[in-house]
């Protein structure tokens, strides 16, 4: 059974990917993350951990020693790397703290792995390092021209990954480039679903910045769990086999939506007679205008097809919330 370390295991993607990975039992796994919630976020809701413990560490990727004395503790064979200062409107004047957190705090996950002879090494970047892409959809050699400071900092993340990966420091490494993730239980109301979500269950119309033609690929952050999984699976065979895989992957539905079709898909859904409100000329800076994925590199290699559509997302991040009103 093989070991799996998760940096930034408490955020959005790591809670479910912990969920899918203990459901399966097929691993142990070690959580890393820098809250002292962590514990607390798994322990009392899974009760299969008796039969699958689960180790929690509390640590944050910029202390280079402490992450090294975790990995040497643990002694994993997978590393999967979420941990990262998220989102646009987070890093904005925050430039320093993304750098620091997702680039040097990438470079210190990638050499405790290295010390440690950590085989494979997944890493969570972002459609944010395409930048405005004029020819949609977005394969994954295009030129990267990231439009913010989180973009740039994931895009210089990568080049880390990439050169640990090429001098072989790391045996076996995939960077998956994620699109507009979304889900039940977010982190926070800083992507557009769930902002749209909170203003309609308070009956409010969703306010939109700019005309509402901008696209997004929105893709399930259920698919992007079952991404990661078969990245380590598509590693293990490579490793079997002797074959080499490509590094880079978009993960994403291969669909645009644009923010207006989105706002009145949940104004439906919410049962509502609204109209979205609009604030043309407040978009924020560093704002894409339209980026959907081009997928045919992640089926080929990763056997990746998005199985959920946002209508059914949406569905469920609407019967959630009217779930949680009722046990109020």
């Amino acid at each position: 059974m093989s070991r799996i370390i998760i940096t930034g295991a408490s955020g959005f993607i790591g809670r479910h990917l912990v969920k899918a990975l203990v459901s399966k039992k097929e691993h142990n796994v070690a959580l890393l993350s820098n809250t002292t919630s962590l514990h607390d976020k798994y322990l009392p809701q899974e009760s299969s951990q008796k039969h699958m413990p689960l180790a929690f560490y509390i640590a944050d990727i910029r202390d280079r020693e402490s992450i090294l004395k975790i990995l040497l503790n643990e002694r994993p064979d997978i590393c999967i790397h979420l941990a990262a200062k998220t989102g646009l409107a987070e890093s904005i004047g925050k430039t320093g703290e993304i750098a620091d957190i997702n680039v040097r705090g990438t470079l210190n996950v990638l050499e405790a792995c290295h010390s440690t002879h950590v085989g494979s090494f997944v890493f969570a970047s972002s459609a944010a390092v395409y930048g405005n892409v004029q020819d949609l959809p977005i394969k994954e050699d295009n030129s990267l021209r990231p439009l913010s400071a989180y973009g740039t900092s994931k895009m210089l993340a990568e080049q880390h990954v990439a050169s640990y990966q090429s001098s072989k420091k790391i045996h076996n490494a995939v960077l998956l480039r994620i699109f507009s993730a979304y889900g039940t239980s977010p982190s926070s109301e800083r992507d557009v679903i769930a902002r749209f979500a909170s203003e309609l269950s308070r009956g409010l119309s969703p306010v939109i910045y700019g005309n509402g033609s901008q696209t997004r690929d929105f893709v399930s952050v259920d698919d992007v769990v079952e991404a990661i999984l078969l990245s380590i699976r598509a590693m293990e065979e490579a490793e079997n086999d002797n074959s080499t895989l490509p590094l880079v992957y978009n993960i994403g539905t291969g669909t645009p939506t644009s923010i207006s079709h989105l706002a009145q898909k949940m104004i439906c859904l919410f049962g509502l007679e609204l109209e979205p409100v609009y604030k043309e000329g407040q978009e924020e800076a560093g704002v894409i205008k339209h980026s959907y994925a081009d997928t045919t590199r992640a089926k080929e290699f990763l056997h990746f097809i998005a199985k959920k559509s946002i209508d059914a997302g949406l569905n469920e991040i609407v019967a959630q919330m009217d779930h949680s009103v009722t046990k109020q």
